[in-house]
């Protein structure tokens, strides 16, 4: 008889937000990530109903938002910076 798989929690969460992010059907996901038909939307119904140790799976998605928008301006102003260098190297 075959064993059932185990997920951790971390590659659950992970799995889902991925889901969420992707704007992918569940199906699409679920063979991109080799998981069984409709276990994701079972996993994003436990992880929101579930607090996770970092709170709900919108604290998570809130703050990787938040991480995401920081890196974004970091890579706007680095952006910046080397536009005006090339631009003192650039003229006569």
């Amino acid at each position: 008889m075959k064993r059932r798989k185990q997920y951790t929690t971390e590659f659950k969460r992970e799995s889902v937000q991925y889901l969420i992010s992707s704007g992918k059907s569940q199906n699409m996901v679920c063979q991109e990530l080799g998981l069984p038909n409709g276990i994701l939307g079972r996993w994003k119904k436990e992880l929101d109903q579930n607090q996770t140790e970092n709170g709900s799976l919108q604290d998570v998605r809130d703050k990787r938002i938040q991480e995401l928008e920081r890196e974004v301006q970091n890579l706007k102003q680095q952006r910046d910076i080397l536009k005006k260098a090339m631009g003192i190297t650039l003229s006569p």
